[in-house]
């Protein structure tokens, strides 16, 4: 019977039989319920890029661009930027202790700032004047106090690939050593430029997949030149520690100590080794083979428990991917502190709709303005993996104060305990 009425249903409608009730949907309904269900899929597809890039990317200042956090005004008013590049004397330290940069397989390396990224884009001022082009060093120093300013780099696609250019300082500066006392450091810094920068290459795949919907992941941003390396020595001018910028923070591994078990040496050359991470372009110091890095978007007391080795691990967190093939060839090249390279105040990159994917400002803003004291700096990324000690200190101090300086300043004791341990 029930074959039978089947057999004889109107062509153009569809049926669903349940049970013994027969249930008539035209295709029109279908059309509508299908289109409803894509509705409801785009909708929590999009959902869930948008808290894959909240949890990657962090949200924007409410104040727009980073540069114009409260802090950094403050900062620079009491302590102005050098004016002046390099000294001959101080080229000569920064050229025998510039780092030795290996790239993995693939990665297509670092770049001349100036003489390739800036000279091929477009630089509008605050009222969206377009400016001449080419853009070079000049104009782009006439509007490095304009928050509004942006730049968006347009590749050249037929030019040569271009020479690295690494950007060498020399910042002197105290360092807290508990109990009121301090000591004066000298800080060599090395920064890295990339044309951009791309996530975590061991983001999980849960993380990823929602993300590639709505972005590429290798070219998050553009400009990558916060990647930067410092040397720092003591007031003999003997190297003491390795500072590097990951992510939004800083680490300090002190010469002598171990990371992941094994010791972190000062080589015999005088030139660190330091791995660059595939496509996030993170720096590591140097270890052979694939090796995979812990690297979270903000050290806040969670994602330090999990770094040290005490905590579960958050669901922003991820790993860095070092798998050293080549060693990369560059000129050194000193600018002055002022230059905008460091000091630009506007975006030197694409401004893009979706959070944390704006260019950055200048390089001088690459941590919260209470820790731009390099001393403070340094002693914020110094902990070790599996130091119960160091758990004990930073992370109470992270959960209940929003300032992370007192964080850095309860490591000040360990550090010059540290120092003492080796001899230094």
């Amino acid at each position: 019977m029930r074959a039978r009425a089947l057999g004889r249903l109107d062509p153009v409608r569809t049926h669903h039989v349940d049970g013994s009730a027969l249930v008539v949907t035209s295709r029109d309904e279908v059309s509508r319920r299908r289109a409803a269900s894509a509705h409801v899929a785009a909708a929590v597809i999009r959902a869930l890029s948008f808290l894959a890039l909240g949890l990657w990317a962090g949200p924007a200042p409410a104040q727009g661009n980073f540069s114009q956090q409260p802090g950094f005004a403050h900062h620079y008013a009491a302590h102005p930027r050098r004016t002046t590049p390099a000294t001959d004397d101080e080229r000569m330290l920064l050229q025998r202790h510039r780092p030795r940069l290996w790239l993995p397989a693939g990665h297509v390396g670092p770049i001349d700032f100036y003489g390739d990224y800036i000279a091929n884009g477009t630089l509008l001022s605050a009222d969206g004047r377009v400016q001449p082009n080419p853009v070079e060093r000049t104009l782009l120093n006439r509007l490095k106090n304009d928050p509004q300013a942006v730049f968006t780099h347009r590749p050249c696609s037929g030019c040569a690939q271009p020479r690295a250019v690494v950007f060498g300082r020399v910042d002197n500066a105290p360092v807290p050593m508990g109990n009121g006392s301090e000591r004066q450091f000298t800080f060599l810094t090395y920064h890295v430029v990339f044309r951009h920068s791309g996530v975590p290459a061991g983001l999980a795949a849960l993380q990823a997949w929602p993300m590639r919907l709505v972005a590429d992941l290798d070219d998050w941003h553009q400009l990558d030149h916060y990647t930067a390396a410092t040397v720092v020595l003591d007031e003999s001018q003997r190297p003491l520690a390795l500072m590097l910028q990951q992510h939004n923070a800083l680490r300090t591994h002190l010469f002598g100590e171990a990371i992941d078990g094994q010791r972190v040496q000062w080589p015999a050359d005088g030139r660190v080794p330091i791995d660059v991470a595939v496509r996030s372009n993170e720096l590591f110091p140097h270890r052979a083979g694939r090796q995979e890095r812990r690297a979270v978007r903000f050290v806040d007391a969670d994602a330090l428990a999990w770094l040290i080795g005490f905590g579960t691990k958050p669901w922003f967190a991820s790993m860095d991917i070092t798998d050293p093939a080549r060693e990369v060839d560059y000129e050194l090249d000193f600018l002055p502190p002022d230059d905008a390279f460091y000091s630009f105040a506007g975006y030197l990159g694409e401004r893009r709709a979706l959070p944390g994917r704006d260019g950055p400002p200048g390089a001088d803003y690459n941590t919260w303005p209470t820790l731009k004291p390099l001393g403070l700096q340094l002693l914020s990324g110094y902990w070790r993996e599996g130091d119960r000690g160091d758990f004990e200190r930073l992370v109470p101090l992270l959960r209940s104060e929003r300032d992370p300086s007192h964080a850095a300043r309860a490591q000040a004791g360990e550090f010059a305990a540290a120092l003492r341990r080796l001899g230094r």
